[in-house]
């Protein structure tokens, strides 16, 4: 990943060539830190040459490898400490565990910014019906490590705690920038308030952040350790078995609801970034014809109940 910082004075850019740039660097995927200030993962053709535009128009350019670094890890715990609490799912935020969790962090001397990520989430929270997107997940996720914290927190109720651990580690699989700090302490709980609920740690940084979370939520701590892509090719197929499929469950793939599962041993079928077929379930194929993904890989995919 690499920091790009740029300038351009304005009677130098009369051609409009920052708004070109911008949009070059959207069209790459790349991360909006501040304004002239963006993290990039890649660089196209397009991109390379209205750099080089705005080169020989008089402004300015360096990349420089991006390493970031939270605050508190520099400071040595020595100033305060800012974290996100970013719920999944509604049932946290309706059952007031986020409150609780805001309420034992600020105690112990944090501060505590809530961000839902999931659209059931950022409903429950605001009461708001205006919270759709077409950011995945894990795009998302990464805005949000951008942000100046200390720490993130993800909240999550799955159907049990192995499928909401294996729904979270897509996500970070998929993510481009919080998988690649790992100064930054991760943490997820899930399945608050239920027997088999658990603070899932997924690196091992943050032990005071841990600790309030413990006192917070009085949970077992999980470190886990998962095979997150299971797909196989079949010349221009690819083939992806449904973990923790029940019959009756409804398939979501990338966010959508992709098809029900009539059994327990559920395959999906994609061909050219598209999902064709349901083996042991099946297929809304109105919906999936909305549903698109380089590959099966990096789809997230979990079942909930119908």
């Amino acid at each position: 990943m690499f920091l790009l910082l740029y300038d351009i004075e304005g009677k130098k850019d009369p051609h409009g060539i920052r708004i070109r740039l911008v949009r070059a660097l959207r069209r790459v995927g790349a991360f909006q830190f501040q304004r002239s200030c963006w993290v990039v993962e890649s660089f196209d053709e397009h991109l390379i040459s209205v750099l080089d535009e705005l080169r020989r128009a008089g402004g300015s350019v360096k990349i420089m490898e991006w390493l970031p670094r939270t605050l508190d890890e520099i400071l040595d715990g020595k100033r305060s400490k800012s974290v996100v609490l970013a719920p999944l799912s509604a049932e946290p935020v309706l059952e007031g565990w986020h409150e609780k969790i805001r309420s034992t962090l600020e105690h112990a001397g944090f501060k505590v910014a809530i961000v839902p990520v999931g659209e059931s989430a950022a409903k429950a929270l605001s009461r708001s019906r205006q919270h759709k997107t077409e950011k995945s997940i894990s795009r998302i996720i990464d805005e949000i490590s951008l942000m100046d914290m200390d720490g993130l927190i993800l909240m999550n109720l799955g159907r049990s705690t192995q499928s909401g651990i294996m729904y979270v580690a897509q996500i970070i699989s998929n993510t481009k920038l919080l998988k690649n700090i790992s100064s930054l302490p991760l943490i997820h709980i899930e399945r608050l308030g239920r027997p088999d609920g658990a603070i899932i740690l997924w690196n091992e940084v943050g032990g005071e952040l841990l600790d309030a979370i413990k006192k917070a939520v009085q949970l077992e701590i999980i470190r886990p350790s998962v095979e997150i892509k299971r797909v196989t090719k079949e010349g221009e197929r690819e083939i992806r078995q449904v973990l923790y499929a029940e019959p009756g469950d409804k398939i979501i793939v990338n966010g959508k609801v992709a098809g029900l599962c009539l059994t327990n041993q559920v395959y999906l079928i994609a061909e050219n970034g598209r999902l064709v077929d349901i083996i042991g379930g099946k297929i809304f194929r109105g919906a999936a014809k909305k549903i698109s993904f380089d590959s099966l890989a990096t789809a997230i995919v979990k079942t909930v109940p119908a």
